[in-house]
């Protein structure tokens, strides 16, 4: 047992029974929120498949928020289940990745940035910590192939996306993204791209990002999200 877990007895963060290690779920409360779903294509423009791991609600909304905006990152441990079953679902697993019509090999993952202001405020972007370790993992299986590419940069944005409309939340958005200055001369073209991001809401923040991507010619660009309560 760890000191944190000595400190801090793991629960399930859906209906708080005892649980082996911080992360984990209880069997019935996972099986409730996990729910792999896909985008309906008419909702997309500059990417070319969304998909959502579970619903955005109960102990997975509360742990996202707590990341988010209560600096409690012991508690991005709970989306690591979820990626589990992304991996088992994808064919990917601890040995090997199946190349097959089920499966898509990624030369990239990209997370969504955070701007620097919330980086500040909060000391990381919550999306690395969602998903870096996972991602690391499958490079560890395909080392030519799931490359962490942490390459955009984010504006500040005017308004705080929770609080905006459907079409608000595209405007606010909106040319937010560009490529970082370190890789300008980045070669994306005819690659494989995964963006990773927390939330999907309105899809707003995928597109902007995907748009600026789309202007490097890489040949597939995809999105995976942890929680959505749209689909």
């Amino acid at each position: 047992m760890s000191l944190w877990d000595f400190l801090f007895p793991p629960v399930c963060p859906h209906c708080g029974a005892s649980v082996a290690t911080q992360g984990d779920w209880c069997k019935s409360c996972f099986t409730d929120l996990l729910h792999i779903r896909h985008v309906p294509n008419k909702f997309l423009h500059y990417v070319e498949d969304v998909c959502i791991l579970a619903e955005y609600r109960g102990g997975l909304k509360s742990i996202i928020y707590d990341v988010k905006f209560n600096e409690k990152k012991e508690q991005s441990k709970g989306a690591a289940p979820f990626l589990a079953s992304y991996n088992l679902y994808m064919k990917y697993d601890e040995f090997h990745i199946v190349n097959s019509k089920c499966s898509v090999i990624y030369d990239y993952i990209i997370p969504v940035p955070s701007s620097e202001r919330k980086k500040a405020k909060r000391g990381y972007n919550q999306v690395d910590l969602f998903f870096t370790k996972w991602a690391k993992s499958l490079q560890n299986i395909d080392n030519k192939h799931f490359a962490w590419l942490d390459c955009l940069y984010k504006f500040d944005t005017s308004n705080d996306m929770w609080a905006l409309t459907n079409k608000e939340r595209h405007q606010n958005i909106e040319e937010a993204f560009v490529i970082g200055a370190n890789y300008k001369d980045i070669e994306l073209k005819d690659k494989t791209i995964l963006i990773v991001d927390d939330i999907y809401t309105t899809g707003a923040t995928i597109e902007a990002v995907a748009k600026v991507i789309r202007a490097y010619k890489p040949c597939k660009i995809d999105a995976l999200t942890l929680a959505s309560g749209s689909f």
